[in-house]
C-alpha cells in the first residue's frame, strides 16, 4: 500500500496538514492534521509499504507494545482509507 500523491504535506503554525489537491480536493473537503505518530507512519507510506513495516515503524520509534502499536496502525489505516487517501497497489498509487 501506498499513501496517493494527491495530497501535499505542510507545516503550518506548528501543525502538521495533509492538504488535498488536483482532483482530491473534490473529493476530500478541508484538511487533515497528523499527529507525530501520524506524521511518522505517513512519511513511511511514500514508499510502498506493508502493514508489518509500519508495525515495525512504530515499534522502532515508541516505546509501545506490538499489540498496541498494531491497533495504532490500524486504525490510522482505516481513517486514511475511508477518507479515501491510500491506494493499496502500486498501479494506484501512480495515477
Amino acid at each position: 500500500m501506498r499513501a496517493t500523491q494527491e495530497m501535499i504535506l505542510r507545516e503550518i503554525a506548528g501543525e502538521n496538514i495533509l492538504i488535498p489537491v488536483g482532483q482530491m480536493a473534490l473529493r476530500v473537503h478541508g484538511m487533515i492534521t497528523l499527529s507525530e505518530s501520524g506524521l511518522l507512519l505517513w512519511n513511511r507510506l511514500q514508499e510502498e509499504c506493508t502493514e508489518e513495516d509500519l508495525v515495525q515503524a512504530i515499534l522502532a520509534e515508541y516505546e509501545i507494545d506490538r499489540e498496541t502499536a498494531a491497533a495504532d496502525v490500524r486504525a490510522f489505516l482505516a481513517r486514511m482509507d475511508e477518507v479515501g487517501i491510500l491506494c493499496k497497489d502500486t498501479e494506484e498509487a501512480s495515477e
